[in-house]
């Protein structure tokens, strides 16, 4: 029994479950992509997040990447030889988030709810995911907040979803977008959930010097 075998037998409460992890900006204020950033020794952010729903039991995951990422990606044998792990190419990221949505989500029209994930919050932890999950419901999309502060990852229905990809501007906003369905919010215990990791600064709060 390989490693992933062993988690997702330890915690399935992902398994009807989908993630799109967002990797696909130019990182140009960090200087370089941040899903080669290391998390710690053993792990890039990119790692650190796939192994976190690979672990909670999510079914598919799913990472869109630019040119940079995928080249990055070459190396990172560990998880994607994972059949539940695939990668997205984005080949216009200067369209920006809206359309890098878009373009993950396209693979992911399969009924199941999807986690929106940024890959410069790589603090996600399964008990928040494990909340986010209890306060779902079918068509409408689960935020999390701590200390009135909403976070991420967002949550989305399988309806919010196939809405999305089949919008017709990929300029639009997000949350001007999502302001046509029922929004859930939920209460979590967890101040990183707010953290966005955007430049060598912001890094080094965190982790002390960016190497990546």
């Amino acid at each position: 029994m390989d490693i992933f075998t062993n988690m997702e037998a330890e915690n399935s409460l992902l398994k009807d479950f989908a993630v799109l992890i967002l990797a696909a900006g130019f990182s140009g204020r960090m200087g370089v992509p941040k899903l080669s950033l290391r998390f710690d020794e053993n792990q890039t952010f990119a790692e650190k997040i796939v192994h976190t729903y690979r672990s909670a039991g999510c079914k598919k995951i799913v990472l869109v990447v630019n040119r940079q990422g995928q080249e990055f990606l070459r190396h990172q044998k560990l998880f994607l030889s994972d059949n539940k792990v695939s990668v997205v190419f984005n080949a216009y990221p200067e369209r920006e988030r809206f359309f890098s949505l878009q373009t993950g989500l396209k693979s992911l029209q399969n009924g199941m709810p999807v986690f929106i994930q940024n890959i410069d919050n790589p603090f996600v932890r399964t008990a928040t995911l494990q909340k986010l999950t209890g306060a779902f419901k079918p068509g409408a999309f689960v935020v999390p907040r701590y200390n009135r502060h909403g976070g991420h990852p967002i949550l989305l229905s399988a309806k919010v979803v196939n809405d999305l990809v089949a919008f017709p501007d990929y300029r639009q906003n997000l949350r001007n977008f999502l302001q046509a369905y029922p929004k859930i919010i939920c209460p979590v215990e967890d101040k990183n959930l707010l953290a966005n990791i955007n430049t060598p600064e912001e890094y080094r709060k965190y982790f002390g010097q960016v190497s990546g």
